[in-house]
């Protein structure tokens, strides 16, 4: 297994997940806000962060993943986490992401899905990239559509998260769909 590569765009820098970013992890991905939208457990103690870092590192030492810490190019300060969930088998990767409260609405998600949907089909060759998200987050679906994804149906009842269940909603672009021109027009 090659190790990954830091990956780069206009504002951020996506680097390898590290085990000194359980502290950040912690701290953002442990507010309520986040956790309500994603899978991370809340509350998100710190055997718990270290549990869910080791777990990534894990899967990324046996070729399943890439996790990526997602930094500020101008300051270096992490404001939330991406990857991409590999499945080489059926030449595809489930792409993924949160940002912590303070940086939502400024586009970083958007950006930093951007660049991995690029480096799946540039960088891996692969043949096609999925996502899903809660369907009550418009926002996650609006990040999916502006890099390329189109909205493919909703898995109802999908999971329960805090006594509720959950819809999700689904997206995907193929290789021949997808157009880095078309998708780069802003961050945001």
């Amino acid at each position: 297994m090659q190790p990954l590569p830091t990956l780069e765009t206009e504002r951020l820098v996506l680097r390898p997940l590290a085990p000194g970013d359980a502290a950040a992890v912690r701290a953002l991905g442990g507010d309520r806000r986040v956790a309500e939208m994603t899978l991370l457990p809340h509350p998100f103690g710190e055997e718990e962060v270290r549990r869910w870092v080791e777990g990534r590192l894990e899967w990324a030492a046996q070729g399943k993943s890439r996790p990526f810490s997602v930094l500020l190019k101008e300051d270096g300060a992490l404001v939330g986490h991406a990857g991409l969930l590999l499945d080489r088998d059926n030449d595809k990767a489930g792409l993924y992401y949160w940002m912590g409260v303070p940086y939502w609405g400024r586009g970083y998600a958007t950006e930093a899905a951007r660049e991995l949907v690029r480096h799946a089909f540039e960088d891996l060759g692969l043949g096609r990239v999925y996502a899903d998200h809660v369907a009550r987050n418009p926002a996650s679906g609006r990040v999916l559509q502006k890099v390329g994804m189109s909205y493919e149906g909703c898995r109802r009842r999908d999971f329960k998260k805090w006594d509720r269940f959950e819809d999700l909603a689904l997206y995907g672009v193929l290789a021949e769909e997808w157009s880095p021109a078309a998708t780069s027009a802003s961050p945001r």
